[in-house]
């Protein structure tokens, strides 16, 4: 499920990179194309540098929108109550950052090109859709370790546990097909990531509750924080402290 980051009928917002269909339901790159969106998955907003990169790729999509338009936008996408992010940041740190990205306007970084492109305007169901991607790009081909690897990186960025059943899932292959890949090695690293994207995880989620405990000017105490997070890893908590001051 992918969820708006904008209410973009508002202003005629361009969520993702317009491609012409001509009434086809999808377009096939063989070798790929950049593609951006302004959607996200269930995952929300982390970082305040997550903040900035979504405002690169808003900028981009949308390169003669109002500069005033984009800041209450953005005011609006970093309070913490509109579900999007895991707390709110000022409004005048929000507006500096638009001013920067859009006097910048640089192109954002694209993590993976994409070979299909689904319409939007079409209604197509997930299974005619993995039928699709199954057909053009090769479903019982074994997967390419650039494209293993790939789909690592995505659920890296989407901060999902890795796993042989995960990666096969992301990449619409069976565990038989990928788990040629997973060595003894390759699984200890992905066991310290995944320890890592814990980490990370519990990060967001204590951030998020300091933002709830601190609210109307409330005082942060540690045992509150341990008892709203269920987190029991005082260098988490110390740490989401650290980075909350400081506004990260």
């Amino acid at each position: 499920m992918l969820i708006p980051l904008f209410d973009y009928e508002k202003d005629r917002i361009i969520m993702q990179t317009p491609f012409i269909f001509k009434g086809k339901e999808y377009l096939h790159y063989p070798d790929g194309v950049k593609f951006f969106s302004l959607y996200r998955t269930t995952r929300r907003i982390n970082t305040f540098a997550e903040l900035e990169y979504i405002a690169e790729k808003f900028i981009w999509l949308n390169e003669d929108f109002n500069i005033d338009k984009m800041k209450i936008h953005f005011n609006l996408l970093s309070e913490r109550q509109n579900g999007h992010i895991i707390r709110t940041y000022g409004q005048n740190r929000v507006e500096n950052m638009v001013e920067k990205v859009f006097d910048r306007k640089k192109e954002p970084y694209c993590p993976k090109l994409r070979k299909i492109i689904f319409n939007p305007m079409k209604i197509i169901e997930k299974k005619e859709k993995m039928r699709i991607v199954g057909m053009l790009v090769g479903r019982k081909s074994r997967p390419t370790n650039d494209q293993i690897n790939d789909a690592i990186e995505d659920l890296w960025l989407d901060k999902t546990k890795i796993t042989v059943s995960s990666v096969a899932k992301r990449l619409n292959k069976s565990r038989h097909l990928v788990k040629w890949f997973f060595d003894k090695q390759q699984l200890s690293t992905l066991e310290k990531i995944n320890t890592q994207i814990k980490s990370e995880n519990d990060l967001a989620k204590a951030i998020e509750a300091i933002d709830v405990l601190t609210e109307g000017g409330n005082k942060l105490k540690m045992r509150e924080l341990k008892k709203f997070t269920s987190i029991r890893n005082y260098s988490v908590l110390k740490k989401a402290i650290f980075n909350y001051q400081k506004g990260v």
